[in-house]
């Protein structure tokens, strides 16, 4: 009786230990992106990644507990990033709003946790051509990076001017090779990000007009999402994750802030600061770097999902709403004094109640 008391109790103290141990086991927080750099050093362009990432903000936060964060950036872009997602290579993920929208149609159990809304598309064109608006494309040989943002934006565009794919010759080239098929004149335009601002910067374009000159709901949507998985396990670290992108955009929100984002991402990026200055000047930064779910946000991503299918780019559509959760964003916001800070904007980006 007093050996098989004894068993039990070092049975019971080995199994603590054990339990202990892997409790205790670090947690790493791996978070991929697009790579949008210029240069050598991986980054997320002129946009709210590379500051998170360059200023190591979430690092900061978690190293108190041990926690790790990892993020990796992904030439492949969007496509890239959802086949890791689909590996279980990742825990959170930046996207525009067509990869996270293929993503879930295709199965991809994600929550979108924070918006960064009216990233601009840029039409970039030869110095010699006579292309001056959307409907000056038809039949003309245009290239955009099929499965990224800039493809619904295109598309949308196309449709306002009462055109579609099929009335052009659409390549579907990356960002590299369509600045050197625009450089080489053999193309009539090419429709991406800055990227097609750069060509300009050198002498070898010109940008005949810009999303931006068709309204916000034009621009190009994106976000923070994470593994339903992954919120379900770590509520707390997604909680903490989520409020370090809203104190960021915040910052960021504030124009006396600008000029040294810019000058900062420049240097990670490899993007000149003049683009970065052309991207965001003139802007309203609240309605830029507003994490809030509202209306333009929720709009603007249902539409997405039904172009989407219109093109034939997924099989078949989800409930937009129910993909947000919004509770992470909610906390953040009150928990830094923020309620009455950001307004709320309608379908076309106009602030509520104004």
């Amino acid at each position: 009786m007093f050996c098989a008391l004894r068993l039990s109790a070092v049975v019971l103290f080995v199994g603590a230990l054990l339990s202990s141990a892997f409790a205790a086991e670090p947690v790493t927080i791996r978070i991929g992106t697009p790579d949008q750099s210029a240069g050598p050093t991986p980054s997320g362009g002129m946009g709210i990644v590379t500051y998170i990432a360059g200023k190591q903000l979430l690092e900061q936060e978690f190293a108190k507990d041990g926690i790790k964060v990892e993020w990796t950036f992904f030439k492949g872009a969007g496509p890239a990033v959802n086949e890791a997602l689909a590996n279980r290579q990742l825990d959170v993920v930046y996207l525009g709003d067509l990869a996270a929208i293929i993503g879930r149609a295709n199965g991809l159990a994600t929550r979108f946790l924070v918006p960064v809304r009216g990233n601009n598309a840029y039409l970039a064109v030869p110095l010699d051509s006579d292309v001056k608006k959307v409907e000056d494309l038809k039949g003309k040989r245009v290239t955009v990076f099929k499965g990224t943002a800039y493809q619904l934006v295109l598309d949308r565009a196309l449709a306002k001017a009462g055109l579609s794919e099929r009335d052009l010759q659409v390549v579907n080239l990356d960002w590299s090779a369509a600045s050197a098929a625009l450089a080489a004149k053999q193309l009539d335009g090419n429709w991406a990000g800055l990227q097609a601002v750069t060509l300009q910067e050198k002498g070898l374009a010109r940008i005949a007009l810009s999303a931006r000159d068709l309204g916000r709901e034009f621009t190009v949507q994106s976000g923070f999402l994470a593994r339903e998985e992954f919120i379900a396990a770590h509520p707390d670290l997604v909680q903490r994750l989520v409020t370090v992108v809203v104190k960021a955009q915040r910052d960021l929100s504030q124009s006396d802030h600008l000029e040294d984002f810019i000058i900062f991402a420049s240097q990670r990026s490899g993007i000149p600061a003049s683009l970065g200055r052309t991207e965001y000047g003139g802007e309203d930064l609240k309605f830029r770097f507003s994490p809030l779910i509202d209306e333009f946000v929720i709009d603007g991503l249902r539409v997405g999902v039904e172009q989407a299918k219109e093109l034939n780019l997924v099989r078949k559509t989800f409930d937009v709403g129910s993909w947000f959760e919004p509770r992470f964003v909610d906390k953040a916001v009150e928990d830094l004094g923020l309620k009455s800070y950001w307004p709320r904007y309608d379908k076309s980006g106009q602030p509520l109640g104004q």
